[in-house]
């Protein structure tokens, strides 16, 4: 499982991409290729709805700027009960919004964790942690919503990019500063040039899975 971690100083070991990434094959996809991926959200933790809608947005704006749309779907909305009630699909990720986790394994620093796939599957379910979100924005002067989206998109990142998906920059460090942050609630926290690659790649590919498999 992997998560995200705030500390106040941007230390720590970082799992980088490294030699995983480049030795994943990339197909090519192109870039003015529009690819969608549908989100089932599942609120537990009492999210104020406005807040929760700029989180999403946040969130949908990060993955949006490496060419991926999200399409977010409120699983406490009797409209979408059909839907919600299925099981997962490639290219349909199920997130739940959570009070806290184990305090004994996922400490107040921890934003959320997800279960990513690997060599050929694909991770579907990603978990984040409200009350550790609130805590830490109250801590560091910045906004819940937009550091609920960022998690909400750092967690993505994991599902869509495998394991050992931390970085050395962008949305997918290990640790955040608050000056990462800060930046992140302007938009300027994002996937990297590679990173967005395999995201895309990774992406189409679960479409593709998908489509066969309804064939």
């Amino acid at each position: 499982m992997r998560g995200i971690c705030i500390q106040r100083m941007a230390v720590g070991v970082l799992i980088p991409l490294g030699s995983w990434a480049a030795n994943r094959r990339v197909p090519d996809v192109p870039a003015t290729q529009t690819l969608r991926v549908s989100v089932m959200v599942f609120d537990q933790a009492g999210v104020p709805d406005r807040l929760l809608s700029e989180a999403q947005q946040r969130a949908g704006t990060i993955l949006g700027k490496a060419g991926v749309e999200m399409e977010w779907i409120d699983c406490h909305r009797p409209a979408n009960a059909s839907v919600c009630a299925t099981v997962a699909e490639l290219d349909r990720l199920f997130l739940t919004i959570v009070t806290e986790d184990d305090v004994r394994t996922y400490g107040e620093d921890v934003l959320g964790r997800s279960v990513p796939g690997d060599h050929g599957s694909h991770g579907v379910y990603a978990r984040v942690f409200y009350k550790h979100v609130q805590l830490r924005a109250d801590q560091e002067r910045v906004s819940p919503a937009q550091l609920l989206g960022l998690a909400m998109a750092h967690e993505f990142g994991h599902l869509l990019l495998g394991p050992k998906a931390h970085s050395a920059e962008g949305i997918m460090r290990a640790n955040w500063s608050r000056r990462d942050m800060e930046l992140g609630a302007k938009g300027q926290l994002r996937f990297t040039d590679q990173q967005v690659r395999l995201i895309r790649a990774d992406v189409q590919s679960r479409i593709e899975e998908r489509e066969r498999s309804q064939n």
